[in-house]
């Protein structure tokens, strides 16, 4: 049985993607980017940096481990090789979707083999398939059938059913579900055209040494390679070591150095997409497009419906399901996790729910912005209390500028000579007219067309 998750959505933060399959499955995937193990040294260029790795590894786990556990290992490929390692998980590994049947472990390798050449445009020349124990039979499928630049088997088996007729209580519950003759590595070896590395330990007790030996015999690449360790068994490290000493003399992986450049494609924004919702960076094989996070650290991705008339899609007659439920129950290798009524395959891991994008936030935003504004306006509105000893305050008008009213002025000659008058009343000097008579004039702002207002102003902003 798969072991217990070892990881979540919230871990290795900056090398954990979400992948959507074409058929909407949810892939976990670690994303692991390496330096040429190469060192040049170029008098000519007074600052030495590492080139990026020119090889892109899909890695093929085994059984009882999940991307969690592997992490380090990753870590120690890119290191050693000077690769670019990606480890996609497989259906109900980890915190993958779904259970595990060959078609379902396909799926989600063929997802990351597709966000590879069509995510990071990388050439499929450079990609190659690396597969260990249980894995190596996902690898030589793939190998088998997409254009890549490599396999890398350790500690391969011809097929499950030769498994199963030696140790049937040693390997996992779905490849014991049915004796069928799943991943026959046997033949399909045969259709691998990419440069093989075999590698096996001689005392191993899991799978016999000449399973490994029975693959390479039937191997018709042009560049084959197997390496027999002597007292080594199913788990002996030194299978690592003797991968990273033959794999630079089998394949070429200094000769185009290149970044993986994942922050540029979540830059661009002609190649953003709205299909999925997920805590940490997507790419959607249905439709080709990247997506930034747009849900809280830790959560669990969903798929978005599609707006009308999109490409992307559910299959006919498939329903949303939840990440979790029916897709837990076990699924025999000849099964797929859901059918629809011309025996298509639909959605894996599908949900309907809330879905937290860019557009939802943004209408957050607006609907606090409009709250703050309608509670400023009506706090503006209200008439301001009094303050006890201090008299009547001005009458405030709901206008966007309040008008201050002041209190009516007094023509007579005494109350223009009070120099104890308020300040808001403009000052009066005295004038005769025609007639000798003394009147008052007002030295206060211009009045009459065209001439600001006596009346003072108060902007609120």
């Amino acid at each position: 049985p798969a072991p217990k998750p070892s990881y979540t959505w919230s871990s290795f933060e900056g090398e954990l993607m979400c992948l959507v399959g074409t058929e909407g499955n949810i892939v976990p995937c670690t994303v692991m980017p390496g330096m040429c193990a190469r060192t040049h040294i170029d008098p000519r260029r007074p600052f030495l940096f590492d080139d990026p790795a020119s090889a892109l590894v899909i890695y093929c786990h085994a059984n009882g481990e999940d991307i969690g556990v592997l992490y380090e290992a990753g870590h120690w490929l890119c290191d050693t090789l000077g690769v670019h390692v990606l480890i996609p998980e497989y259906p109900g590994y980890g915190i993958a979707p779904g259970s595990p049947n060959e078609l379902s472990v396909n799926r989600n390798i063929r997802t990351t083999y597709d966000f590879a050449v069509n995510g990071l445009n990388w050439d499929p020349s450079r990609v190659l398939f690396f597969g260990r124990s249980i894995g190596t039979g996902p690898a030589v499928k793939m190998a088998s059938e997409l254009d890549c630049g490599g396999l890398i088997l350790v500690s391969p088996y011809t097929s499950v059913k030769d498994i199963v007729s030696q140790h049937a209580g040693l390997v996992t519950s779905w490849l014991t579900a049915e004796l069928t003759n799943i991943y026959p590595s046997d033949r399909s070896i045969a259709d691998v055209a990419c440069p093989t590395l075999i590698v096996h330990g001689a005392t191993d007790k899991v799978i016999p040494c000449q399973q490994a030996r029975t693959l390479y015999q039937n191997s018709t690449a042009q560049h084959k390679r197997l390496v027999v360790l002597e007292e080594t068994g199913h788990h002996g490290i030194d299978l690592h070591f003797a991968v990273a000493h033959e794999c630079p003399r089998l394949f070429t992986l200094d000769d185009k150095p290149r970044y993986m450049d994942i922050d540029g494609y979540l830059a661009d924004p002609g190649m953003q997409g709205d299909t999925v919702a997920s805590p940490v960076p997507v790419f959607d094989c249905r439709s080709n497009t990247w997506s930034r996070p747009t849900l809280e650290r830790g959560a669990t991705p969903f798929l978005r419906e599609p707006p009308e008339g999109s490409n992307v899609g559910t299959p006919q007659g498939a329903a949303a399901r939840p990440l979790s439920g029916p897709l837990s129950g076990p699924l025999s290798g000849s099964q797929s996790m859901f059918t629809g009524p011309e025996g298509s395959e639909a959605l894996a891991g599908m949900v309907s729910g809330y879905i937290v994008t860019d557009d939802v936030l943004l209408a957050h935003v607006r609907a606090e912005v409009q709250e703050e504004h309608d509670q400023f306006v009506k706090a503006r509105s209200s008439p301001p209390k009094p303050t006890p000893g201090t008299g009547p305050r001005p009458e405030v008008r709901p206008d966007v500028s309040a008008t201050i009213l002041t209190n009516s002025l007094s023509m007579q000659e005494e109350s223009a000579l009070d120099h104890h008058s308020s300040a808001l009343q403009p000052q009066i000097e005295f004038r005769t007219d025609a007639t000798g008579k003394i009147v008052p004039r007002n030295t206060g702002p211009p009045s009459g067309p065209g001439a600001a207002s006596s009346e003072p102003k108060l902007f609120l902003y």
